[in-house]
């Protein structure tokens, strides 16, 4: 019985990729697909493609704004501080711009680089502590109240040249993906 009510329950939460209506008096069958939201994790949101969050009563926006990786992404951090780290073997630095917007709920929202993930291959990777470039100006941890923004770089030590998806986390779960490419 318990395990019946636990397969009845996981059918019950699982939604459809495809849903098909068949007609008994034609012999006819149509398909629909239905496509998850834009900024999903199986339709995530593209570069400078800005992403609507709804939680706990608040609206965000999150834009990744410029990448930079690879050997570009070395050589910046690299004559930025001569002690700042090679990447380990098989990784490379991905450097993110992102933009915060708080725009509209009650009271205020903390928001640092380390709400952000880099996913590649279904692993998430949280931020590596470098200094950045002067031009380059990190992305702090601030409070921000309805009306405010922030943006700044986040750096990710990540797989060479694998698809990367950009997470924005609370509680620590992924609620929007950004596709930053390889």
């Amino acid at each position: 019985l318990v395990v019946v009510g636990l397969i009845v329950l996981f059918v019950g939460c699982v939604e459809p990729e495809k849903v098909e209506v068949k007609k008994t008096s034609e012999i006819k069958t149509t398909t629909i697909t239905t496509i998850a939201p834009r900024g999903t994790l199986n339709n995530p949101a593209n570069m400078r493609e800005t992403v609507v969050v709804k939680i706990v009563g608040k609206t965000l926006e999150i834009t990744v704004l410029d990448v930079i990786r690879g050997d570009n992404a070395y050589k910046l951090i690299k004559n930025a501080n001569i002690i700042n780290p090679d990447p380990k073997q098989g990784y490379e630095y991905l450097l993110v711009k992102v933009r915060f917007a708080y725009t509209e709920g009650k009271g205020s929202l903390h928001v640092s680089s380390y709400d952000f993930k880099a996913y590649v291959d279904g692993a998430g990777y949280s931020p590596t502590w470098v200094v950045l470039p002067k031009d380059k100006p990190e992305f702090k941890g601030v409070d921000l109240i309805p009306g405010g923004q922030t943006e700044g770089w986040i750096v990710f030590e990540v797989p060479k040249n694998k698809k990367a998806l950009i997470a924005y986390e609370y509680l620590f779960e992924p609620v929007c993906f950004i596709n930053v490419g390889e």
